[in-house]
């Protein structure tokens, strides 16, 4: 595998960063993990406003999101593949040479360090049907800026662990009572036959690249704040992202979710999923083709 380390395409074997980057000590800096389907990124503008923002907000300077694009198009070309899954991250990086590292300021003038890398992913033909996954609550102790991709995701990992301890494949947080997201994308469900999704900030979550392209493939999906209890009591919940697609969640906390199967809302929003990634390409390729 060849990844991209600090300006260097370089095998990830070789790849090497500073023990006292900032990004290994402290989480400090964001992430963006983007799907390619036959060579074309899905909704990259999405990716780069949302890392602009990001970076904006942690005060992280000297990267330019604008080169998102380009960057992926090499790392896909280098490792010779068409789907994949594409990770970008870009830490605050570490303090200048000698320099004490600091828990809490940070060395403002340190360059930041941008990682990438590229690995296989199913091509869209094989997102027919959605996938199926079990999925069980738990009590969100997060950080309330979950608006930022931030790389400081122990607490989702030890939210993986609780619903791996109930038996479940996958977490949804609840927090004060109220949906906000699964560990890697977000959560619709529904609720006497209307589709819903949790309206963002309340309580705070990510705003899913793929959530926003199934919302915008269906304007009749409700966005508002979604307690508890009315998932609990659901025809059926999704789990919408760039590698969940839209997967089926068929029981949640050990009880089935409607009957137990793969729903209609289900496919029929995965269909309008795969629908909008090839409009996407075909938008992407045209303007490709203009500026050639």
């Amino acid at each position: 595998m060849i990844i991209y380390c600090n300006d260097e395409w370089v095998p990830a074997r070789e790849a090497r960063v500073s023990v006292f980057d900032r990004g290994f000590l402290f989480g400090d800096g964001v992430y963006e993990g983007l799907r390619a389907f036959d060579g074309v990124i899905v909704d990259l503008p999405r990716h780069i406003r949302r890392m602009e923002q990001g970076l904006a907000e942690l005060r992280i300077t000297g990267f330019d999101p604008a080169r998102l694009g380009a960057l992926s198009d090499e790392i896909l070309r280098r490792n010779n593949l068409q789907d994949a899954f594409v990770y970008w991250q870009i830490t605050r990086g570490a303090p200048a040479s000698g320099e004490a590292v600091r828990t809490r300021l940070p060395a403002w003038q340190s360059r930041p360090t941008l990682t990438g890398f590229a690995i296989p992913s199913k091509p869209l033909t094989d997102h027919a049907t959605p996938a199926t996954a079990t999925a069980a609550t738990v009590e969100d102790t997060r950080w309330t800026r979950l608006h930022v991709k931030s790389i400081a995701l122990s607490a989702n990992i030890v939210g993986a662990i609780e619903a791996s301890e109930q038996g479940a494949d996958e977490a949804i947080f609840v927090r004060e009572g109220f949906v906000s997201e699964a560990t890697a994308s977000n959560v619709f469900a529904v609720i006497d036959g209307q589709v819903v999704t949790p309206e963002l900030g309340t309580p705070p979550m990510l705003e899913g690249v793929t959530r926003a392209l199934v919302l915008a493939s269906d304007p009749a999906i409700t966005v508002r704040p979604l307690p508890a209890d009315e998932l609990r009591k659901a025809d059926e919940i999704m789990l919408v992202g760039s590698t969940a697609m839209v997967t089926s969640v068929t029981s949640l906390s050990g009880i089935p979710v409607g009957n137990g199967q793969i729903g209609p809302h289900s496919i029929r929003l995965l269909g309008l999923l795969v629908d909008a990634i090839r409009a996407d390409q075909t938008r992407a390729r045209r303007s490709a083709a203009a500026s050639a």
